[in-house]
């Protein structure tokens, strides 16, 4: 008798925790209808987002473009001078930077460089089954004192993150991740906040980011977004 309680607690007590938790691709399928995404991506050939920046290191400009299928350039501005950048056009990466480091750097190619290019794409939860990336639910926490799914994003080469959407509201309001390079491991957390529309476009975005990293608090708002404005070819082209 004791023994058929204890299978009835267990079942009782799954059952709850499954209820609790909602698989990760309901989570994420909330996010996209929340923000629209799910509707008015296929209607999106070029997207262009603009950016402000404060770092430790001062104020600066951001320029991310894309288009689709997924080509990306992302530029850092600051008094006019390129700081650091990179681009994907469809087959090569290559980033390069400014702080001192004259270095060139070869491109990366295939794989490695299409998953290099997809930290940038605006729209990643929508595209995770065709690049075969994988997620799962690990869990509930709080997130600035709202409960908030964690999920655990895994790409194909075994690199993972973490993504947390708020249960009320159903969006992403974090990301947690960790990098590693040879100086060991670096963790960096980003916040989502003030979601909303921009001229042009019904897709809800974040207005704000704020990223904290070894080298201090980024505070990043968006904003102008510019679709279907016609990029050009060039600006994906890798020396």
């Amino acid at each position: 008798m004791q023994k058929l309680y204890f299978i009835l607690f267990v079942l009782i007590s799954t059952k709850l925790f499954s209820q609790e938790l909602p698989e990760s691709n309901q989570i994420i399928k909330t996010y996209l209808e929340k923000t629209n995404i799910a509707t008015s991506l296929k209607n999106i050939n070029d997207i262009q987002f603009s950016y402000t920046s404060e770092s430790p290191r001062g104020v600066a400009e951001t320029d991310l473009k894309c288009v689709f299928p997924y080509k990306v350039s992302m530029s850092v501005f600051s008094n006019g001078m390129e700081l650091m950048g990179s681009k994907y056009d469809g087959q090569k990466f290559k980033r390069k930077s400014g702080f001192g480091n004259s270095t060139p750097q070869s491109p990366k190619e295939g794989k490695e460089a299409l998953f290099e290019a997809l930290r940038n794409h605006p729209f990643l939860e929508a595209v995770y089954s065709e690049y075969g990336i994988t997620h799962k639910t690990l869990g509930k926490e709080k997130i600035n004192d709202k409960d908030a799914y964690c999920i655990e994003i895994t790409f194909p080469d075994g690199k993972s993150y973490k993504d947390y959407f708020e249960v009320e509201s159903g969006l992403k309001v974090k990301t947690f991740i960790v990098n590693e390079n040879p100086r060991g491991k670096f963790e960096s957390t980003i916040f989502y906040e003030d979601y909303k529309t921009y001229k042009g476009s019904d897709i809800v975005f974040a207005s704000k980011k704020k990223q904290t990293t070894q080298m201090g608090e980024i505070i990043s708002e968006l904003q102008t977004v510019k679709i279907n404005k016609g990029i050009k070819e060039k600006d994906f082209a890798i020396d």
